[in-house]
């Protein structure tokens, strides 16, 4: 039993409790301390919870197993502000580096930087000339690698994306489509299956001491050939609840494999700050530069449909006008061809739709997978506005809009992009740099909880504080409600509780 507690239930009533019971995982009972002094008098333990804060276990909905567990074993450039900093890092790792061992960097913002650049590889070779490097982007839409990778690598003297010298000699920077389809892969087949194993229960650690009980992992593709199998093959050995996607584009793969969704970072077009998300109209900064579509529409109609058609749930990766546009008239064609009410598809990311879209995707009821920590880490408005202009930027992460469309909305961090911490994205939400698109406290911890949970048809069993539900919890310091909303991501992770059990050495500091 819990008691004394300020319980959120997130039932859809706003409904608070003082206790509840938990039994063989599930919850028993919730109500308060006198409804459960029966259980107290048949001696039943008790968790005096001392007036704490209990949510459901957070949920994020978007974010990958495989490559948070590769940023958790490399070097973390995230806050790096000049490409000095990046060299010594990379030379200091180098010095310790098993012979022949890749030194591998993540979560560097080339505008972050004081150059406003990418590393190239002759400054890489300075460095580290006897070990391959591979520098990822935040944006895990671009990367830079250094000669001996090159070399080891081998891409095609016209691999798109990669940046070239006017002699035609690469410089080093790859970018989409070639850094996630051919770079990345290259470098993940060459990681032994039990390294992968190892650091994915790694990155599960990692998110249950941030209150996350569940992650939809979206696994597979480019970003990591081969690891939705080896996730599905090892599900018991990992410490959360696994809600997997298929992050390809192969249907009897999907539904050879037992799996009910198909897609994720299935990037229908890049990435802001790479300047390839898609757009309708160019970039203000780049007026040649309209970003960039990597399939077809007859490509993306007959991928969705067939999934559809399949009985698929479907999330592909949307930043832009352009991207959402083809995604969703895809989604759209296919749910008037073979009539689906409940097939709860999702166009991830969702950054700057236009409004007409959100509108269409309230009418289609399909979800937007969002990341409101995007905000808080990535967006400089100021930057932005320079890209955009006004008239687009205002549509960015339209939460209030979505909602008011009636857009069920998930939460998620796209982790290793961004770390996990859902109480950074519920802050984010709430503090929305653009006032109309502002959620209250409470609908922003739904992106995170029961809307997370209905995302993956899960509602019945997680997201809620009800009866018979699975005792997956979170309990925190203070309520996220009540505090300043500048405070919210402050709030300390004092226990996650999944399926009832306590994880030890919970997280003793702030969540961000």
């Amino acid at each position: 039993m819990l008691t004394n507690g300020n319980i959120i239930t997130m039932d859809g009533r706003e409904s608070r409790a003082q206790a509840m019971a938990v039994e063989n995982g599930r919850i028993l009972r919730v109500g308060s301390n006198q409804d459960m002094a029966d259980l107290a008098e048949a001696g039943w333990p008790v968790t005096d919870l001392e007036g704490r804060t209990v949510l459901p276990g957070f949920i994020d909905t978007h974010q990958h197993l495989g490559l948070t567990g590769q940023v958790l074993n490399g070097i973390d450039f995230q806050g790096t502000k000049s490409l000095q900093t990046v060299f010594d890092k990379v030379g200091e790792t180098a010095q310790s580096a098993a012979p022949g061992a890749w030194v591998l960097g993540y979560t560097l913002n080339d505008f972050s930087l004081k150059e406003k650049r990418m590393p190239l590889k002759e400054e890489l070779d300075a460095v580290c000339a006897d070990h391959p490097v591979m520098i990822v982007h935040s944006s895990w839409h671009m990367c830079a690698l250094n000669s001996l990778a090159l070399e080891i690598l081998s891409p095609p003297a016209d691999l798109p994306g990669m940046d070239l010298k006017p002699d035609g000699e690469p410089t080093g920077v790859v970018r989409d489509p070639g850094a996630p389809d051919f770079i990345f892969p290259a470098v993940s087949s060459r990681t032994p299956e039990e390294v992968k194993l190892t650091s994915f229960r790694k990155a599960c650690e990692a998110a249950l001491k941030q209150g996350i009980t569940t992650l939809h992992c979206l696994e597979g593709g480019g970003f990591g050939p081969g690891d939705t199998r080896i996730v599905h093959d090892n599900l018991d050995k990992l410490p959360v609840n696994v809600v997997l996607w298929n992050q390809v584009m192969d249907v009897d793969e999907t539904v050879g494999m037992g799996l009910t969704r198909i897609g994720g970072c299935i990037c229908a077009d890049g990435a802001i700050d790479a300047y390839t998300a898609a757009l309708f109209e160019p970039y203000c900064d780049q007026p040649g530069n309209c970003g960039t579509l990597n399939f077809t529409q007859e490509e993306m109609d007959e991928f969705v449909l067939n999934s559809h058609k399949a009985g698929l749930q479907v999330a592909v990766h949307c930043e832009t006008d352009k991207a959402i546009e083809q995604v969703l008239s895809a989604m759209e064609k296919a749910i008037a061809a073979f009539p689906r009410d409940d097939h709860r598809h999702r166009i991830e990311h969702c950054e700057i739709p236009t409004r007409d879209q959100v509108e269409r995707m309230g009418r289609a009821k399909i979800l937007a997978g969002m990341q409101p920590a995007f905000i808080h880490y990535l967006v400089d408005m100021e930057d932005y506005e320079k890209r955009f202009g006004w008239d687009r930027l205002r549509w960015m992460h339209p939460y209030r809009t979505m909602l008011d469309n009636g857009v069920i909305m998930t939460g998620g961090s796209d982790c290793p992009v961004t770390p996990h911490g859902p109480l950074v994205g519920i802050q984010t939400a709430v503090l929305h740099p653009i006032k109309e698109e502002r959620l209250t406290p409470m609908e922003a911890i739904r992106m995170f909880t029961v809307d997370a949970a209905y995302s993956a048809f899960d509602e019945a069993n997680r997201g809620s504080i009800e009866p018979d539900k699975i005792a997956d919890l979170v309990i925190l310091s203070a309520d996220p409600t009540e505090v300043p909303p500048e405070s919210i991501r402050e709030i300390k992770i004092v226990k996650t509780i999944v399926e009832g059990k306590p994880v030890e050495d919970p997280r003793d500091g702030p969540a961000a």
